[in-house]
């Protein structure tokens, strides 16, 4: 079990070098056209949420899961880059089990005193968050052409000259 999971991890790690990432820029706009798009609508407080896990999107946008049916867009205030370097996010509520935008933070264990404020909350469905997902690969994958194209491109002038 242990060699399957260092076995994933290497691999995970080799492609994600590999492959094009787009840029933090890039990633929150294509957030912020996606709530437009699908009229999300802010929920300021959730209550009976226990954090199941999480995913970074971007410097400023995260999903949170609860549950395997409820997922949630969450926008932090200032931009978290230490996120993307940490094992670990912390969750600070004010009140138990309920996650509030405004007083709830986040934060890596490495970056305190610096905190992440929750500025906003959006409740995605199953749908939505799979499209929402969908919608990033897709982005990925003609990112991942242009740079072939690129490539065949650059190769194809080197021939010619």
């Amino acid at each position: 079990m242990k060699k399957m999971f260092i076995l994933f991890v290497g691999i995970f790690l080799l492609t994600s070098c590999a492959s094009p990432q787009l840029s933090n820029k890039e990633m929150v706009s294509l957030i912020e056209n996606f709530v437009e798009e699908q009229q999300l609508e802010r929920d300021h407080t959730v209550s009976a949420f226990r954090l199941d896990s999480y995913g970074q999107l971007s410097d400023e946008y995260l999903i949170f899961r609860s549950s395997p049916s409820r997922h949630f867009l969450i926008k932090l205030v200032p931009r978290c880059d230490a996120i993307g370097f940490s094992a670990a996010l912390l969750l600070h509520r004010r009140f138990g089990n309920t996650l509030s935008e405004g007083s709830d933070f986040v934060y890596v264990p490495d970056s305190l005193p610096f905190r992440c404020y929750i500025n906003r909350i959006y409740p995605l469905s199953r749908e939505q968050h799979d499209l929402l997902r969908e919608t990033i690969q897709t982005e990925i994958k003609e990112l991942e052409l242009k740079e072939q194209r690129l490539e065949e491109a650059e190769a194809k002038a080197e021939v010619e000259s």
